[in-house]
């Protein structure tokens, strides 16, 4: 994650103390996120086409160390 003061606290669906923020500030780069998303699939899992249609939304996202807690809000 790429700037941990730009990051709030949030309470994840599964109950844990996770992270919500903005998507350009979670990874470094668009880069980055591109690589992110194809191992993870993180753009569809969000709800967008495409990780270059996530990335310019820039949308308020929320996680933990669990997978299952990638949303946005």
């Amino acid at each position: 994650m790429n700037d941990s003061n730009k990051m709030k606290r949030y309470v994840c669906k599964s109950g844990i103390n996770g992270w919500r923020a903005k998507l350009q500030h979670v990874y470094a780069n668009y880069q980055e996120f591109c690589s992110y998303d194809s191992t993870y699939g993180i753009a569809s899992r969000l709800g967008f086409s495409s990780c270059k249609v996530a990335w310019q939304a820039n949308p308020i996202i929320h996680g933990s160390v669990n997978p299952e807690d990638l949303g946005r809000n």
